[in-house]
């Protein structure tokens, strides 16, 4: 493990989680201890690639803001303009690249802080407040976000969460077996490079995960806020709800390879490019207005 500081949370009911605030808040690992089987993870995560941090994250579940995906200027990616200034803007943004204050703990709680500095400036000219608060209860694993306007003039942001979760849930799984069951929602389409974005109905499913993707599936308009990983060989899935953080109105589904050790369903706020169309999935916060959402995920016999 890093040689930085990681918390580890715990709860009475055999419940556990990895953070490391210096490694850009990065959630690590969330596990449960299930009678007669053992711990179960529901985060890819591994000490290889920990060690390659920055340069890499594809593990645990990397916090995207003030930016998801990337934006694009004319035909120059990892740009974006405001008042009529051209920004850089890294893929995701820089959240995940920069070390969160611990400002509360408990042993089955932790809330970690990021804030404007000389530094975010350079690249994202506004103040914010940026909290999350991580818990366990009841088996699940929460989190509720704050985000704080504490400038003059509007807040722009998109933001989002990349969990990377294990497929298959177990060594003894299959991948190819390994499936997303998917509520009544609609499928996002690029125009160009997203400087529009059709829609068309996507029914329920159950969605292979070693079916081809050209790049990322995004839905929206999910009949519920709520996704299953669900493993049928060992009869375990992984449950992401995100009805309480309504502002995330897409997903983003992805993995790297069909040999990946990970599918990544990702609650978005907004589509790639938003700095560029600024559409309505561009968030604006007035001078002291406040964004919160909240989610909670859940590794558990399949129902």
């Amino acid at each position: 493990m890093d040689t930085r500081r990681t918390i580890i949370l715990n709860s009475a009911d055999n419940t556990q989680a990895l953070l490391a605030p210096d490694l850009g808040g990065w959630l690590l690992r969330y596990a449960r201890h299930f009678e007669g089987r053992g711990w179960e993870e529901a985060l890819s995560w591994s000490q290889e690639v920990v060690d390659r941090y920055p340069r890499e994250m594809y593990a645990g579940n990397p916090v995207l803001f003030p930016l998801v995906s990337w934006n694009r200027v004319e035909e120059e990616k990892h740009l974006y303009q405001w008042q009529g200034r051209t920004w850089e803007m890294p893929q995701h943004g820089f959240a995940r690249r920069l070390p969160w204050q611990v400002t509360h703990r408990t042993p089955e709680s932790v809330t970690l802080e990021l804030t404007d500095d000389e530094g975010t400036r350079k690249k994202y000219p506004f103040s914010f407040l940026h909290q999350i608060t991580y818990r366990l209860r009841d088996g699940r694993l929460y989190w509720d976000q704050r985000i704080e306007n504490r400038g003059t003039g509007p807040l722009p942001f998109s933001a989002g969460f990349h969990p990377y979760l294990y497929v298959p849930l177990t060594d003894q799984g299959r991948r190819r077996e390994s499936i997303v069951r998917i509520p009544e929602c609609q499928k996002v389409s690029p125009i160009g490079s997203w400087s529009g974005f059709t829609r068309e109905p996507f029914s329920t499913r159950e969605w292979s995960v070693n079916n081809e993707l050209e790049g990322t599936l995004f839905l929206t308009e999910l009949e519920k806020s709520e996704l299953r990983l669900i493993d049928p060989f060992r009869k375990l899935e992984i449950v992401l709800n995100f009805e309480a953080a309504p502002k995330h109105r897409f997903v983003a589904l992805w993995t790297r390879s069909p040999e990946s050790p990970f599918y990544c369903l990702e609650p978005w706020t907004s589509l790639p490019n938003s700095f560029t169309r600024e559409a309505d999935d561009l968030i604006l916060l007035e001078p002291g207005e406040t964004f919160q959402a909240g989610m909670w995920l859940e590794i558990k016999n399949q129902e």
